[in-house]
């Protein structure tokens, strides 16, 4: 049996070769859309190594002048000399369908890194004591990479950075909407933040009973709502449908004593409150995933899979950073390496999937041995890697939580959500009203700060 052959078309790439030596507009398309080895004949490789050259240049890039510099470099007898390339610049079938010749080039070369990247695969899959849940993970990034676009993680010129700006500003100009990015559904958070932006990692930290999870959940609830790309949330303390009863709670102002003894079914107008709150949450574009146990590997790979479905992802929620396993999850690893290793995964992920990545994360007791328990960055449990590859941390406090613990008196509700690292803005504290029997924080105005000094 003959050795099978990679993918290749030999006639198109004769074709874009041709194109390039006559026009110089196909030259400069081909040269941005194309790399060396986009192209199988290694004749080819070298001629558009020389055009290439030539183009960065400024020069004249006719049939001569790339003669005459394969020449030069050594390379024009092994490409078949001046005949060859004036057959490649008279054989071109029509210049208008040079951009189908460059798809198809891409299209060969993708199939050829495919088969290269499987190769690798089936080989490690052989190997004796290899970590599967690691193995897969890799194995999916390598298909992954291998697939993306060759144009991608490529220096930028800053001619087209700035063409990416004012696109942007373009179209901010002509929205009303001055939040660029997923909105909290906080005015006031939004005024700081302007959403949340594609690749950034957003943690959320406090410590327990201050609503970590209720506040994701607005989050989660703003960022779904007849959203056209779903959001994702990754559960690993409770469960989908505990989740989902929270979610029916804050909408439908539905306090959970009704929904946990069925007391909103018992009445008419009850149940038409239920089921309208239904209705409206049943809109939201949102996945949940409840497995214990989870990895960072599986995370990224079941939001690889869902964005790959579902064409896009428009934000990643995950309850809690703490509660992930780590990709080798191996008894007597140091925890805090791992999970400054999940941190820098995270980060990885948000930027590979152009995704706003929101983890929340617990703080250490140290907190509590203080008299101002407000938190602080050197507070974030078991890693110093979680402030440096985050984009924002923001904490979430209650004084009056600590008043009742203390003096006995009512939690007011009054939240501090308090923005202590901001890479691309200001930090700052916005307040927030957190109500307990409906599992949900709502906007505070000024008036309602001020009466509740008394416990602050």
């Amino acid at each position: 049996m003959q050795p099978r052959v990679e993918p290749h078309d030999i006639d198109a790439e004769q074709a874009v070769l041709g194109a390039m030596l006559i026009s110089k507009d196909k030259r400069s398309e081909a040269v941005t859309e194309l790399t060396t080895s986009d192209f199988y004949d290694s004749r080819h490789q070298l001629i558009y190594q020389a055009i290439e050259v030539m183009e960065a240049k400024k020069e004249a890039t006719d049939t001569t002048n790339v003669a005459s510099y394969l020449n030069t470099s050594g390379h024009l007898e092994a490409v078949g000399g001046v005949a060859y390339l004036l057959e490649l610049a008279n054989s071109l079938p029509v210049l208008g369908h040079t951009s189908y010749y460059i798809r198809t080039l891409q299209n060969k070369a993708m199939l050829r890194n495919i088969i290269t990247e499987s190769s690798i695969i089936t080989a490690q899959a052989y190997e004796d004591g290899i970590d599967v849940a690691d193995f897969l993970a890799q194995s999916e990034k390598r298909i992954m990479a291998a697939t993306k676009n060759r144009t991608s993680g490529e220096f930028k010129e800053i001619g087209e950075v700035l063409g990416e700006i004012k696109q942007e500003l373009i179209i901010l100009s002509k929205s009303d909407n001055t939040t660029s990015g997923v909105p909290s559904g906080f005015v006031a958070l939004d005024a700081i933040t302007h959403g949340f932006h594609p690749g950034a990692l957003i943690i959320v930290a406090a410590r327990p009973a201050m609503g970590k999870t209720a506040f994701a959940l607005n989050l989660v609830q703003a960022a779904a709502h007849e959203s056209r790309d779903p959001v994702v949330l990754f559960s690993l303390e409770m469960d989908a449908a505990s989740l989902l009863k929270r979610i029916i709670c804050s909408t439908g102002s539905i306090t959970g004593e009704d929904i946990k003894t069925g007391n909103i079914l018992k009445s008419g107008p009850g149940e038409a409150k239920y089921q309208a709150t239904v209705e409206k949450v049943s809109k939201c574009n949102l996945y949940i995933d409840d497995s214990g146990g989870i990895t960072i590997n599986d995370i990224a790979a079941k939001c690889r899979q869902l964005k790959s479905q579902k064409g896009g992802i428009r934000m990643i929620v995950v309850d809690y950073l703490q509660l992930i396993n780590g990709s080798g999850n191996k008894p007597g690893d140091n925890r805090q390496q791992e999970v400054s290793e999940i941190s820098r995964q995270l980060k990885s992920l948000a930027r590979e999937l152009e995704v706003p990545v929101i983890a929340l994360s617990q703080l250490s007791r140290g907190v509590e041995s203080r008299t101002d328990k407000r938190p602080m960055l050197s507070d974030l449990r078991e890693s110093g890697a979680i402030e440096q590859d985050a984009d924002m941390v923001s904490f979430i406090y209650r004084e009056g939580y600590y008043k009742k613990t203390e003096d006995q008196k009512d939690d007011n509700g009054l939240t501090e959500i308090i923005i202590a690292k901001h890479r691309n803005g200001p930090t700052g504290t916005i307040h927030l009203m957190f109500e307990n029997s409906y599992s949900r924080f709502i906007g505070v105005t000024k008036q309602q700060i001020d009466g509740t000094k008394d416990v602050r």
